[in-house]
């Protein structure tokens, strides 16, 4: 480069054939206080500095390396670089040559020759290689100098600078020079793809940024463009004169060039810092001699090198221009004649590098052991080959042993003796013991339930290293519960996971769990434990109706969000796919006492330590005392004649001697009613006086409320045969004494707690307990009781059955009986009697041995076993539990009958399945029938798994609804899984894994009533009257105008809809060794943006409402590039967009959608999906189905408005409102196509042009 007087051309930032500085260094003259051209002295040190060797060896960076290169006898250095992957310094020189030497001790690595005749005036280090610009050619060799390839092209005349895009675009190479254009090469498909106008100064420098891409041309101005589409965004005028150099690192753009001073251009001794978050100028940096050449140091926010051409560098703090020398000069030992040409700071900042224009090559470093890369790559290194020893034909004095040898005559230690070559097999391991004793025979084949403790086909070997050793004390068999019992849960109990496909949840077949008209709810989003009891409030109709009924104007409402879920599950039924409660869950989850109640879960809670048994009926009573309060009505009106008085009635004896007694107790009773009146209290209340009397001075309280909620209450001590009916009417009369403040002895006293009902409630709600083992052991023993009970009545009846009949004859008819009877004493799979074989009953003799010897383990086995007496005791029952052979016997009923008690309490019965069918009120009580079961289902096998099921009777309105037969049926709810039960399986509880949580009970006078029960249509078109926005700061842009009360949409009405959204989590998927990707979690988003779009009448094309979605949780992902949406759109403290909360504009939506308005758009169903809420199918036109044909991709909108509508759109990011319009426009297209009857041979030619252009919109580049 020839700065002789600093006369600069189109050549500045280029190299022309001298490529060195004048001696007289003009353009640097004013300086130093000597006179123009005063020559350095020798060492490099300056004339009127004497203290810079001094200072060099304190200093932070001292020189460590000075090599001359290649060529450096002929060329001078032109371009130096550090890899960023490995520790090698690469070096180009203005001969076409290349080198590059390995870590800070600059050996040599590689070096080849580039081109011939013309200099390297760019090098880039990539993952494939090295890159080295010339100003005609760009060449790929890899870092052992082997060539990849070479390009040429017309469009590279001079060529200056070269840069590699980051993220996303980093197969993009971008080159520029001294010419008009700036070319772009793709990298991986080694091609020039497209060439980019930039004005006659050309692009000489290149930097790159993570929203800009940046060049710098000669008239030093700086141009940052868009790294998308490289259109241009903003512009600086850094310099006067010209450009040297410039860098960006953050916030900030530094600068060093020349000005037009006194009619010649001098170097600016100031570096110019733009701030790109204001886009205009900070304050200069004043550096102590006029830069040539500088670099943002890497892992340093702020701190720049700088570098003159003689050598002297040093650093400075950009942020801070008062105060910004960081560091005096450093001075490189070049000799005086030469410059520096080029220079590049190591990413570990530990390491600087300079090249001069005499050959040299100079290495600054910082620390004991500095790195050019905190995570280098290793690098490969050549294998030197071993070097063959030789032996001359005439050396006698060599050993001949040293000869390799391979035909020996002596056998090698390979060749083992026969006796050890014998094929020897492993045996085979024995038969799990939980598999020999459920083992069933059938002729000479035994079955037997899989444990699932195994691969499929294989048989693992235990090897252990210690004989003898055993597992821990207290560690239970795989598939076996606590009392060693052997465990099978049939599939539709199980926890169902679902590892979605490419297309997520669209290619997924949901029918292969629900074959049912009925919709499922969706389990991947937090806290879908409550899934099942949301489908028991939906399949109680009454409930149903008042939360569908019902709105307010409170934004986080469980009544108004159960009463939209329900509205999805109404519509959705017969479409296949299940419904998401997302708004209710997440409404759950802003009030305070469920977080306090633990009641809410996040995703990285372990299933396995959470007791969902409990949880699920702390959920229980908490919804439904939330709901009772979200619904109240009106206080208790006292002046009701049925109500007690609020005041306290002293009753005292009128014996005189009493009254002048002062140490007699006095005795007193006050009432209070405490009662609130809610719908749902009509629903589940029951009206009852909780009385507290102390037991010293007998003071009572009487106290009004009303119970929503039963809590089982089993006996402490297990004594015989118990009902269900007497623990339920135990638990409504339960008694008890607790210490507690009495206000008449003014102290803690024994209080005697005691309930009396005055009212039965409609619905009968009854949490189970059973979070103790004492409870679960109740449980269990009463139903063992139960079996055992109806065996012995079995026996008995057979018994006399027997003894009527006599002969030989009679008993061979007895013995046939006994095998076609459907009885408890076949030994059928759904009867457990073989397990509970009678004493009393005689053996027949041992005749036969049996087949499986001392293996049998089947207590009733008729044959004879070695080594067993036959009138010994047959031992313990066998490991299966009784309770998993059958459904026809259950302790707790299918209906009960109840009666209210004049003193209060409540008596209990049971009624048999064919009672309840004929039981009616009357004045023995009332009749109450099973319609629902939450179960909570435990394997042992994977504690992990636990789950939560409900069955439930689905009554008839429901099956109406459903477009099926009039008729009330038993369902299993298990989230996305329905399936049909009988009444017996929903009170089947097999010990082990299913556990009942919560049971409902329902008059049986008011089911058909309750089943007539329908929900008013609460939304009205009310809801576009008020459209506040929740914004704060600010002059809010409005972007769409209101409809009006004669615009409002009617059924049949055209309406366009987009939505954008953000991430609220990531998504969760696998990457397997074969390279295929599964989905196990989808991404959880939530909407942001909601458009809507007139599609007919005057205003067609004009948005009626454009809301943004306020949300208070956290976003990991605004997803701008696709949604449009910034941070703090979304926040009514920054905003200035039309905030609403998301009830405002869901309620919208709903009256749309209830007004029967089609909805057009581009991919609505995940759209809806989101936005959580159900839409009819005849109710959607979606262009991503009008402009498909089958069994090909889908085309995206953006492409479809290129073809058809000749629009662009998207270029930069997505707007909903021109996506709305566009998805309007096209269906006009497709319309027009049906009605001329072109419609097939344009998508034919869609799909022809979408396949020739990569299904990308030509001239824009689109991250697919």
């Amino acid at each position: 480069m020839d700065f002789s007087a600093v006369q600069f051309g189109d050549e500045m930032l280029g190299y022309n054939e001298s490529n060195t500085f004048s001696e007289d260094n003009s353009a640097y003259a004013e300086m130093y206080p000597g006179e123009a051209g005063e020559p350095f002295s020798a060492g490099g040190e300056f004339a009127h500095d004497s203290q810079v060797g001094e200072f060099m060896s304190g200093g932070e960076f001292q020189e460590s390396q000075s090599v001359l290169v290649d060529g450096g006898d002929r060329f001078g250095v032109s371009a130096v670089i550090v890899d960023r992957k490995e520790e090698l310094v690469w070096m180009g020189n203005s001969g076409g040559h290349v080198t590059s030497y390995l870590s800070t001790d600059l050996m040599k690595y590689t070096s080849f020759q580039v081109h011939a005749t013309e200099e390297i005036r760019d090098l880039r280090s990539v993952d494939q290689g090295i890159l080295a610009l010339t100003p005609t050619s760009l060449n790929l060799r890899t870092r052992q100098g082997m060539p990849s390839f070479t390009h040429q092209s017309a469009q590279l005349e001079n060529m200056q600078c070269m840069l590699q895009l980051g993220g996303n675009f980093s197969h993009r190479l971008l080159l520029g020079g001294h010419q008009g254009s700036m070319v772009e090469f793709d990298l991986t498909q080694g091609k020039q793809t497209r060439c980019l106008q930039v004005g006659e100064q050309g692009c000489v420098i290149l930097r790159d940024h993570p929203r800009f891409v940046c060049h710098g041309d000669l008239t030093g101005r700086i141009v940052l463009h868009d790294p998308r589409t490289l259109r241009q965004e903003h512009c600086f005028q850094a310099h006067t004169g010209s450009l040297s150099d410039f860098d960006v690192l953050g916030n900030y753009i530094a600068t060093c060039g020349f000005s037009n001073r006194m009619g010649q251009l001098l170097g600016d001794q100031f570096v110019m810092v733009f701030d790109l978050r204001m886009m205009k100028l900070s304050l200069p940096l004043r550096a102590l001699v006029p830069p040539l050449l500088l670099r943002f140091v890497p892992g340093l926010s702020s701190c720049l090198a700088v570098v003159s051409p003689v050598g002297q560098w040093q650093l400075m703090d950009a942020g801070q221009p008062d105060n910004a020398i960081m560091s005096m000069n450093y001075q490189v030992s070049c000799v005086p004649e030469s410059v520096i040409t080029s220079f590049d700071v190591a990413s570990s900042s530990q390491a600087v590098v300079f090249g001069d224009s005499l050959g040299s090559l100079h290495l600054f470093t910082s620390g004991s052991k500095p790195t050019f890369n905190n995570f280098s790559q290793e690098t490969i290194m050549i294998d030197m080959q071993d070097t063959t020893q030789t032996m001359p034909l005439t050396d006698n004095t060599s050993s001949l042993a040293s000869i390799p040898v391979y035909f020996p005559s002596n056998p090698l230690l390979s060749d083992w003796p026969e006796q050890y070559m014998k094929v020897r097999y492993r045996p085979t391991p024995p038969v799990d013991p939980a598999i020999l004793q459920s083992m069933k025979i059938v002729g000479s084949i035994g079955y037997a339930p899989n444990l699932y403790n195994k691969k499929r086909n294989q048989v693992p070997y235990k090897f252990s290293r210690t004989k003898g050793q055993k597992s821990a004390a207290g560690e239970l068999p795989q598939g076996k519960n606590e009392q060693g019992m052997a465990v099978h849960v049939p599939w539709r109990y199980r926890r169902i996971e679902i590892k979605y496909g490419k297309h997520g949840m669209d290619d997924f077949d949901y029918d292969q769990y629900n074959r049912t008209s009925f919709s499922g709810l969706d389990m991947s989003l937090p806290n879908s434990y409550c899934n099942p009891m949301l489908q028991m409030f939906y399949y109680i109709a009454p409930l149903r109706a008042l939360m569908m009924s019902h709105l307010c104007e409170r934004e986080f409402c469980l009544v108004c969000e159960l009463g939209f879920l329900f509205h999805m599950l109404d519509v959705s039924m017969g479409q296949g796919t299940p419904c998401h409660a997302s708004n209710f869950l997440r409404a759950f989850r802003t009030i305070p006492e469920a977080s306090a109640m633990s009641l809410t879960l996040s995703d990285q809670d372990n299933r396995a330590k959470i007791n969902f048994l409990s949880k699920i009926q702390s959920w229980n009573r908490f919804v439904l005392q939330q709901l009772h309060s979200e619904t109240l009505e009106e206080k208790v009106d006292h002046s009701c004649p049925e109500k007690y008085e609020e005041k306290v009635l002293q009753v005292t004896d009128t014996s005189n001697e009493e009254k002048a007694a002062k140490s007699e107790k006095t005795y007193s009773t006050e009432r209070q009613d405490k009662r609130e009146h809610s719908p749902v209290s009509s629903i589940f209340g029951a009206h009852v006086v909780s009385i507290n009397k102390c037991t010293k001075c007998s003071f009572e309280i009487h106290k009004e409320t009303t119970s929503l909620l039963v809590n089982l209450a089993f006996p402490e001590v297990i004594d015989g045969r118990c009902s269900f009916a007497s623990v339920v009417e135990r638990s409504l009369s339960l008694e008890q004494t607790r210490q507690a403040w009495c206000d008449s002895c003014t102290r803690y006293q024994p209080i005697e707690q005691s309930r009396r009902y005055k009212t039965l409630p409609k619905t009968l709600a009854m949490n189970c307990g059973l979070d103790s083992s004492q409870d679960i052991k109740f449980w269990k023993h009463q139903f063992e009781l139960m079996l055992t009970e109806i065996r012995d009545k079995k026996k008995e009846e057979e018994k006399k059955a027997a003894e009527a009949k006599q002969g030989s004859a009679d008993k061979e008819n007895n013995k046939t009986n006994e095998k076609t009877a459907p009885s408890l004493a076949t030994g059928s799979p759904s009867t457990p009697s073989k397990r509970y074989p009678d004493s009393s009953t005689p053996q027949p003799s041992p005749a036969r041995p049996c087949r499986y010897g001392l293996a049998c383990t089947r207590h009733d086995c008729r044959f004879w076993h070695p080594g067993r007496d036959s009138n010994e005791e047959m031992g313990p029952l066998p490991a299966l539990s009784l309770l998993d052979q059958t459904m026809e016997y259950s302790w707790v009923p299918l209906g009960m009958k109840a009666k209210l008690n004049e003193d209060g309490t409540v008596s209990f019965s049971e009624l048999t399945k064919t009672e309840l069918e004929t039981a009616v009120d009357d004045e023995d009580g009332v009749v109450y029938e099973l319609v629902g079961v939450v179960s909570h289902v435990a394997d042992p096998r994977f504690p992990d798994k636990n789950n939560l099921v409900a069955c439930i009777r689905v009554g008839p309105s429901y099956h109406v609804r459903a477009k099926v037969s009039s008729v009330s049926h038993w369902y299993l709810f298990n989230d996305i899984s329905i399936q049909p039960i009988t009444a017996e399986e929903a009170v089947w509880f097999p010990c082990g894994w299913k556990t009942p949580c919560v049971l409902y009970w329902q008059r049986k006078k008011f089911h058909t009533e309750f089943q007539k029960a329908e929900p008013t249509k609460p939304i009205t078109a009310d809801v576009f009257g008020e459209d506040k926005s929740l914004a704060q700061r600010g002059r809010k842009r409005i972007t769409f105008t209101p409809l009006t009360a004669d615009e409002m949409p009617g059924e049949g009405d055209l309406v366009a809809m987009d939505a954008e959204f953000v991430n609220l989590h990531q998504e969760e998927a696998e990457i397997r060794s074969d390279g295929t990707r599964t989905t196990i979690k989808p991404s959880h988003k939530s909407v942001a943006r909601i458009t809507c779009i007139r599609g007919q009448g005057p205003l067609e094309g004009t948005p009626f409402m454009d809301d943004y979605i306020s949300t208070q949780e956290q976003v990991v992902d605004y997803l701008t590039q696709f949604s449009g949406i910034k941070p703090g759109d979304l926040d009514a403290n920054f905003s200035q967009k039309h905030l609403t909360t998301l009830k405002s504009t869901y309620v919208k939506l709903r009256y749309l959608v209830d007004k029967g308005v089609k909805f057009v758009g581009h991919g609505l169903k995940n759209d809806f999906r989101v936005i959580n809420m159900t839409v009819p199918m005849a109710q959607l036109i979606d262009t991503v189905h009008l402009f498909h044909m089958s069994h090909n991709r889908m085309v995206s909108l953006k492409f479809l408005a290129w073809h058809f509508l000749k629009l662009k759109i998207q270029s930069v990011t997505h707007d909903s409102i021109e996506d709305a319009r566009t998805a309007l426009a096209l269906y006009q297209k497709y319309c027009e196509l049906k009605a001329e009857g072109d419609l097939v041979m344009e998508l034919q030619k869609l799909y022809e042009a979408g396949k020739k252009a990569q299904w990308r919109v030509p001239g824009e580049e689109e991250d697919e």
